[in-house]
């Protein structure tokens, strides 16, 4: 491999947008991504085909106690390949304040100029709402049940913005949409970068950080090396951005043998939670749309939106045994769903066992689970007001909701997170911002503390937890630590 300006590792929302900005600064970029450069138009509209070959770990990545699947991208494009293409702006006014009690001191003014940006990059607009006239919707009918349950409560429901152009609305976003409408990295930045001379590695598998001790006793990130085909290879840069995700930039670095005077893998926390459906008493054709649309203005510690999935994955998460399973599925077409999660505190770590594995540890401590089960409350009620004739939580036990009066069995048997089918595709933090470098592992300007030239740019950053969609905020920090990056 030759010498680079820089090495980004990761491909998805922050080291798409940071290959970007660097190579068209004239930086010459090494992007070294773990997953498969995979030709968008031969995804499948099958979801067992395409969960193990875009989703990390085979969509099977959970915290050490299995209580919480968490769900990342592996393939160029990260996440952004596999989520539900929402741009939500984070809410500064409180989320800043909490960054810099934890000693992250961002300008304001930089990370909206940064959001600004990117929406006319990608074309951020907001998703139009459900017209039954309209046989080229974005939005599902399971929206407006979603809207219609809000307003007949007298709460308000708004449709949230995408990062999408002329969709069509087929319902597959969570597993790659084959027909370049969502505007992923994996077809707007990457292809970009590549357009101003980026190169772009991908299945570089085993990959490290090789570093070394200057005489004045700063560190100084000096290369890669990593396998691939079965071949190891090394590559050298004057500048390595980290933006492997929430979790694989703390493994990456703890496996590199840095750890930041101990503050690598600290501070992990998620936003997370259950997925709850309620049966109509008319076909809602949830899946026909966009999965992901709407959310609920409600209480400002609980996210609640809707959603909906293909079959496969709406069967795991639809409670029921058996024939009664079976039973339920057969009502596919007659069901709305939608999503309850709550944020975690920065108190989860991620660690590497004695054989290089990594371990997740989150817990959804008891006030978290209650915060859920007012979560799960508000959205049945939503339900029953749109006329649902039942509401099923995601719970492992019994637990089927008729009538409002049915809360206290909510109450009584959901106590914790072994009680739910808890989920989460917004990890953060372990490789958190602070000044402090007994508080934080990065700077202010998104290098590891004690380094030169090693950088961080991705959802490890956070120090407090967002309460929203990560993919805008992520993107919006790399965007302004390409300017630190590119001047060292």
């Amino acid at each position: 491999m030759n010498h680079f300006d820089a090495i980004v590792i990761g491909s998805g929302a922050g080291g798409g947008v940071m290959a970007y900005r660097l190579a068209q600064m004239g930086l010459r970029v090494l992007v070294a991504e773990r997953g498969r450069y995979e030709d968008p138009t031969q995804f499948e509209h099958d979801e067992l085909a395409m969960i193990p070959r875009i989703y990390k770990h085979g969509g099977l990545q959970t915290t050490a106690d299995n209580d919480v699947a968490i769900m990342q991208g592996c393939t160029v494009g990260g996440s952004t390949v596999i989520n539900n293409a929402i741009w939500l702006r984070a809410n500064l006014d409180t989320v800043l304040p909490a960054w810099k009690a934890a000693g992250a001191e961002l300008d304001r003014a930089e990370i909206e100029a940064a959001y600004a940006q990117l929406e006319q990059l990608l074309h951020v607009t907001p998703i139009r709402p459900y017209d039954p006239s309209n046989p080229l919707n974005e939005a599902s009918s399971g929206a407006k049940t979603f809207l219609d349950g809000a307003a007949a409560l007298g709460m308000e429901a708004t449709m949230l913005h995408h990062n999408r152009k002329a969709c069509i609305g087929c319902g597959w976003c969570n597993y790659g949409c084959r027909y370049n409408r969502k505007l992923s990295m994996l077809v707007t930045t990457i292809p970009w970068a590549e357009q101003f001379g980026a190169y772009v590695l991908d299945k570089c598998q085993n990959l490290t950080i090789r570093w070394k001790k200057e005489s004045d006793g700063k560190l100084r990130a000096e290369g890669i090396g990593f396998t691939r085909h079965g071949t190891f290879h090394t590559a050298t840069a004057d500048r390595i951005v980290v933006s492997a995700g929430a979790i694989g930039s703390s493994a990456l670095l703890l496996g590199s043998g840095i750890t930041a005077n101990g503050q690598v893998g600290k501070r992990f926390h998620a936003l997370g939670g259950v997925l709850v459906a309620a049966q109509m008493p008319y076909v809602a054709d949830g899946f026909d749309g966009i999965g992901l649309t709407t959310v609920l203005d409600s209480d400002p510690g609980i996210v609640i939106e809707s959603f909906f999935a293909p079959p496969g994955a709406f069967s795991i998460t639809l409670p029921g045994w058996f024939a009664t399973h079976i039973e339920r599925m057969e009502q596919y077409r007659y069901f709305a769903q939608a999503g309850v999660m709550v944020p975690t505190p920065p108190n989860g770590t991620i660690t590497l066992d004695k054989k290089g594995n990594t371990k997740i540890n989150l817990k959804f401590e008891r006030d978290r689970i209650g915060l859920m089960k007012r979560g799960i409350r508000t959205l049945a009620d939503l339900y029953f007001a749109a006329g649902a004739v039942a509401v099923f939580p995601g719970t492992f036990r019994h637990l089927d909701l008729y009538h409002p009066n049915d809360f206290e069995r909510l109450d009584r048997l959901v106590q914790g997170p072994d009680d739910l089918t808890l989920g989460s595709a917004h990890p953060q933090g372990g490789n958190t911002i602070s000044r402090d470098p007994a508080a934080g592992a990065v700077n202010e300007q998104f290098c590891v503390h004690g380094f030169r030239n090693l950088f961080v740019a991705d959802a490890s950053l956070f120090p407090a937890n967002i309460v929203a969609n990560c993919q805008a905020t992520v993107m919006a920090l790399s965007w302004i630590a390409a300017n630190h990056v590119a001047k060292t």
